[in-house]
């Protein structure tokens, strides 16, 4: 980088640490600024009194001062340095003040850092059109310059006063300096009898715009000499004002034979000024040396030829001659090409008749100014219809983001724009706009796709040229032939979601400079930043329906119980019946279960800890022990070596957990009877006198067969854990699940037994989800119920790139 692209930027703010911290973030948004942070109005004068600084970036609350009065001050010093007001306080007042006290830019603060990115444009462009106004200072100084060295004297006339004059001019009108004319009205030139100078001639007929070439008139110098003197004048722009320059000749004297190219020769040859002669039908008859480089010629090869020998096809050389024949003063451009193909922008001025017939055209390259207005407008075109875009409260997010696409293909000049998607070793589109052959909805191997090399790395990336950069040999270059590429990674959090990117068949002309990497990077966290609050949306929006399942358990699946214990309670005031407490303390055990299995689905969710490879075998093992009593009527069977999955061991241990509590609770009693059915899903009916049906049935007397399911415990269970293809089964060999319950069995709730809490296999599936894996409930060898864990990833196969392949875990 070099010094003219390095830009320094004066951070103030009072509070400490914040002027840095902006001074940190504009420097990460543009590689092209360097920041000094002071914390004060007075600390930053000292800075300005002692280093080069192209711009200030203050707060507007400051300690002594406020914004307002720091800029004044700075404006009263130097009225063109670029001043930023960026601050949290924001009005209309607040703005107008600004504005009134000659404020650059305005910038409220917002919370993120996306804002640091348009404050570093405004920087940017604030600063290069201070350096382009000076740019076009430095020409008008050129333009002195030549006419300092004019062999003849010179003037420049603004309404009525002399406002320049060049050293023979002071000499020929009897002066000492410069400023002995300038500010001096023309009127003190009048010789005496005589109703106007030459200059009040020459004035009055550049003004009417009169055919004449030229005027002679007495003219009395300041030191009483008397003359004759001949001006030739046109139209300037002369600090701002609309004036007449004045070419004057002393002809006292002199011969009329005397002619104009012998009196311009030295000045015309060593001016560094473009200048070329042409006559009347347009045709150059004589050029400067400063024309021949500027139209990269020789003289030879210029002299005899017209301006359109040398202007872009559809300028129309011809019909500009003509006009400026016919106005007799003439300024404008035009597209020069050079013999080597490049296109310059040329601002001419011409003079007619310099000399009868010959006519004078004075040449300025102003390509360069032209390129960056084009640009500076361009660019702020470009940021304000992005920022139109992204605050459509109307539209939806695919809307906008189709409506970014095209306006990123716009404004890069790249036909082709794309939302990828990255996962599973694949690159997958979500949105392209520009008709490429690769649609929404298809995918292909992220090794054939240039998206890869944007993921690996941590900036942004562009590529002008493939077959030039050497991706002539890459699969991605094989498959789709893209001449040219840049393109943003977009995270969703610490995650990578997938990239945002634009292409072209065709090679790029130019480079992506800093600024169209901005724009595409700015795009990019938009879709970032969108597709997080996306999936915050819907976390919420699972949370609330979370909350909604647990105030309908609360309400009704904690009352039933609590009713059984008031029921009981009352029965052992009333009888002093021990049994009684027994049921409440059973009913007590119940409501214990709900809370917790509750607090599990609340605390957890579907969120994972610390993922880790887990030996299955040793995990079932010591699930078993915590899940089963000794002394239940219960056997664990494992019948593979279940080998190591990469998991959150304490969730896995749950999901076993609850899997081997169910299996134990409804298989050790045998068959079911359709009676036992009745009593297991009864829940909702009125409480019977008797004991009994306080704790087993709301809908009537509780009978034999519900006897046997609720209390036998002479038949054991066998629980048997194995392998799949690609994961685990846990099945038992008791009654097993009735195929139409086996859709609901994993919602909350739901439970075939009188005293189960409904969330024990809902834990199992948000578990098995949580993961990433499935949970399907089928029929084991035995009859009874077999839950399948599918999707498992052996320990292996975790953090591959590219395509992966499920493997068993035995």
């Amino acid at each position: 980088m070099t010094g003219e692209d390095t830009i320094s930027v004066l951070c103030v703010d009072d509070e400490p640490g914040l002027a840095a911290l902006v001074g940190a973030h504009l420097e990460r948004a543009d590689e092209r600024l360097e920041t000094t942070a002071v914390t004060s109005a007075t600390a930053a004068f000292e800075t300005l009194q002692t280093s080069d600084v192209d711009c200030i970036v203050s707060d507007y609350e400051m300690t002594g001062t406020d914004g307002i009065g720091f800029l004044e001050t700075v404006r009263a010093d130097d009225p063109e340095l670029p001043f930023i007001l960026f601050t949290g306080r924001g009005s209309e007042e607040l703005a107008s003040r600004a504005i009134s006290a000659g404020v650059t830019d305005y910038l409220r603060k917002e919370r993120g850092t996306e804002q640091y990115a348009l404050l570093a444009q405004q920087v940017v462009h604030a600063v290069e059109r201070v350096r382009a106004h000076r740019v076009s200072s430095a020409e008008e100084q050129r333009r002195r310059t030549i006419l300092e060295a004019s062999p003849d004297p010179i003037v420049v006339v603004v309404d009525g006063e002399i406002a320049y004059a060049n050293p023979v001019a002071v000499e020929a009108a009897g002066g000492t300096t410069e400023s002995d004319l300038v500010g001096r009205s023309i009127e003190a030139f009048v010789a005496n009898g005589e109703r106007e100078s030459v200059l009040h001639a020459i004035e009055r007929v550049v003004s009417s715009e009169e055919r004449r070439d030229r005027v002679a008139r007495p003219f009395e110098s300041l030191d009483g000499r008397r003359m004759t003197m001949e001006a030739t004048g046109r139209r300037v722009t002369w600090d701002g004002a609309d004036g007449i320059v004045a070419v004057l000749r002393d002809v006292t004297g002199r011969e009329a034979g005397d002619t104009e190219r012998e009196r311009y020769h030295a000045a015309f040859e060593g001016a560094a000024e473009a200048m070329v002669i042409a006559d009347d039908d347009g045709q150059y008859i004589e050029a400067n040396r400063a024309a021949c480089e500027l139209f990269g010629v020789s003289r030879e090869a210029l002299v005899d030829h017209h301006i359109g020998d040398f202007a872009a096809p559809d300028y129309d050389g011809k019909a500009a001659w003509a006009a400026f024949r016919d106005a007799g003063v003439s300024h404008g451009t035009f597209p020069l090409v050079r013999p080597d193909g490049e296109e310059r922008v040329i601002e001419y001025g011409a003079t007619p008749n310099v000399v009868p017939g010959e006519h004078l055209l004075v040449l300025h390259d102003v390509t360069n100014r032209v390129d960056l207005g084009d640009r500076l407008e361009r660019e702020q075109s470009a940021l304000e219809e992005m920022y139109r875009i992204t605050a459509d409260g109307d539209a939806s997010f695919d809307e906008k983001l189709e409506r970014l696409l095209e306006l990123g293909c716009d404004y890069l000049d790249i036909p082709y724009g794309f939302l990828m998607e990255i996962g599973e070793g694949r690159q997958h589109v979500i949105e392209a706009v520009g008709g490429f052959p690769i649609q929404p909805g298809e995918t292909c191997p992220l090794e054939e796709a240039y998206c890869k090399q944007t993921i690996a790395r941590d900036e942004l990336v562009t590529v002008q040229n493939a077959l030039a950069e050497g991706w002539s040999d890459d699969p991605a270059y094989e498959r789709f032939g893209l001449g040219c590429y840049v393109g943003a990674k977009v995270m969703v959090g610490d995650e990578l979601y997938g990239t945002f990117c634009f292409a072209g068949s065709e090679p790029r002309g130019k480079p992506f400079n800093d600024t169209e990497r901005t724009f595409v990077e700015l795009m990019a966290r938009w879709v970032s930043y969108e597709l997080e609050r996306r999936r915050t949306t819907e976390r919420l929006e699972a949370q609330n329906e979370r909350l909604e399942r647990f105030t309908s358990v609360v309400s009704h699946d904690l009352r039933s119980p609590l009713s059984v214990a008031q029921g009981y309670l009352d029965l052992a005031r009333e009888d002093d019946d021990p049994d009684a407490l027994d049921r409440v303390e059973a009913a007590h055990e119940r409501m214990e279960r709900i809370i917790n299995d509750l607090l599990v689905l609340a605390r957890d969710g579907d969120d994972l800890g610390e993922m880790e490879p887990v030996d299955l075998d040793a995990l079932v093992a010591s699930s078993w022990d915590l899940a089963v009593e000794e002394d239940a009527a219960a056997t664990l069977d494992i019948v593979d070596d279940l080998d190591t999955v990469t998991a959150d061991p304490e969730r896995l241990r749950h999901l076993f957990e609850n899997l081997f509590r169910n299996a134990v609770e409804h298989g050790s009693t045998g068959p079911r009877s359709k009676s036992a059915d009745s009593v297991e899903h009864s829940s909702t009916g009125p409480r019977n006198d008797a004991a009994d049906s306080v704790e087993h049935s709301s809908t009537g007397p509780r009978n034999d067969a519900a006897d046997s399911v609720e209390h036998a415990a002479d038949e054991g269970v066998t629980v048997t854990v194995g392998t799949t293809g690609d994961g685990f089964y846990v099945a038992d060999d008791g009654p097993g699940i009735p195929e139409d319950e086996r859709a609901h069995v994993f919602d909350d709730g739901f439970t075939t037994r009188q005293n189960g809490t409904g969330f024990g296999l809902s834990i199992v599936a948000e578990i098995a989800d949580a993961h990433g894996w499935t949970v399907d409930v089928t029929e084991s060898a035995t009859g009874g119920a077999r839950f399948v864990v599918s999707g498992v990833r052996s320990e292996g196969e975790t953090g591959q790139s590219g395509d992966t392949t499920q493997q068993s875990v035995e």
